[in-house]
């Protein structure tokens, strides 16, 4: 088999996938969210609720930086910051709704390349393609 056409296939179906994500993106109004801020909005929609200091401490930044990402994320509607009710120099961050989507986009972006595939392939070829992702998934591990 050449290997230039299958690098031709493969750089095709990058292609398709790819533009499904910046279909998710447009759609989601996300241009200019990098993939560290989608990191530190992945980690709070794990914790469910963290403190300024615990993300520092996840990401190992500075406090002035971790203050500068939570205002961003604030004016951009990602988050909410409440004042912990024990301390009053703490505050809890929770993400808003966009923000726990903007957290889940992988999942969107894996999601719309999916219906291009399921639209494109009857059930035989879906199989095949299937047992080929799962094969190629174990040479890796």
């Amino acid at each position: 088999m050449d290997k230039e056409r299958v690098r031709k296939s493969f750089n095709q179906f990058l292609k398709m996938y790819f533009q499904s994500c910046r279909e998710v993106y447009e759609e989601l109004e996300l241009q200019g969210i990098s993939d560290r801020q989608f990191k530190y909005l992945r980690k709070i929609d794990e914790q469910d609720s963290v403190t300024m200091t615990e993300l520092a401490e996840f990401f190992h930044l500075s406090k002035p930086t971790v203050t500068e990402v939570v205002r961003r994320f604030e004016e951009g509607g990602l988050i909410e910051k409440k004042r912990c009710e024990n301390d009053a120099r703490v505050f809890n961050i929770t993400l808003t709704k966009r923000g726990k989507l903007l957290a889940k986009t992988n999942i969107l972006e894996s999601d719309r390349a999916l219906e291009k595939i399921f639209a494109s392939l009857d059930a035989s070829e879906l199989e095949t393609l299937i047992r080929l992702f799962d094969k190629i998934g174990k040479v890796t591990t």
